[in-house]
């Protein structure tokens, strides 16, 4: 069986440079997980984008 799903987890995502790992590997379609620490508002708007 070969998977070619490719998947990142980016920790810190809601704001700077996880931010924008986090879009970099979506452009990529790569499949993001992320997490963030405090602003739940903030890592909405990246899962939006």
């Amino acid at each position: 069986m070969t998977n070619s799903t490719k998947i990142a987890l980016v920790t810190g995502a809601s704001r700077g440079l996880g931010k924008n790992t986090a879009l970099a590997f979506a452009k990529k379609e790569v499949d993001v997980i992320l997490t963030y620490h405090s602003s739940e508002a903030e890592a909405n708007s990246v899962v939006s984008a």
